[in-house]
């Protein structure tokens, strides 16, 4: 019997409806091997289908934004809500100020994706290093803030201290791209019937004189 060596074309999907060899002259374990073929091929062009739709209906939807790291006015919402809880019941509350000097030139320097895997990982370093009562907002391109529950003055410096080193860690490479990035941080104890705009503006001071070294 001669060899049997079928010729499919690759450029055309597959139609295993049709008996490719249903008229060859088939051994009866010629005609099981084809069939067994036959059963993968239909099996496999299945997986593929199904991916295939998983990838569309992926493309379809929208990028769903990290929704733990707030915008500013988020942050102000939720910086009075707490700071009105301490008011009503008692406690105190640190904010914490954070500039990163020559953020906004990563983008022009090494291009977009650089820049946003550069924030997202300072987001990211904040929120791992935080309690889950904390709040972290970025307030603006090159500005974040941490709001400390039950945190008085000098443990707010403290913790600001150690998010900076964390933050150094974090940021001093990025995608094999060396980051010369300056990190200041400020500190303000909320006293009663202060509100968010007093405490980040205190915070932001302190910024200033430290980089002022005053």
């Amino acid at each position: 019997m001669p060899i049997l060596n079928p010729v499919i074309s690759v450029t055309k999907p597959l139609d295993l409806h049709k008996d490719w060899l249903a008229d060859a002259a088939l051994s009866l374990e010629q005609r099981q091997i084809w069939n067994n073929v036959r059963t993968e091929l239909h099996e496999a062009r299945g997986k593929i289908e199904d991916l295939e739709t998983r990838i569309r209906l992926l493309e379809r939807q929208p990028i769903e934004e990290d929704h733990s790291i707030l915008t500013r006015p988020e942050f102000n919402r939720e910086v009075a809500r707490m700071l009105a809880f301490d008011e009503r019941y008692g406690g105190t509350s640190s904010v914490l100020y954070f500039d990163f000097e020559h953020l906004e030139d990563v983008a022009g320097r090494y291009g977009k994706s650089v820049a946003n895997a550069a924030i997202r990982l300072i987001g990211d370093t904040l929120m791992k290093n935080v309690r889950t009562s904390d709040v972290v907002g970025r307030l603006a391109p090159d500005e974040f803030g941490v709001l400390l529950m039950r945190c008085d003055n000098p443990s707010a410096w403290r913790k600001g201290e150690g998010l900076s080193k964390a933050l150094y860690e974090a940021i001093s490479e990025v995608h094999g791209c060396k980051l010369d990035i300056v990190i200041s941080y400020g500190a303000y104890t909320f006293h009663e019937n202060e509100d968010v705009a007093v405490g980040l503006k205190q915070a932001a001071q302190a910024v200033t004189r430290a980089q002022r070294g005053i």
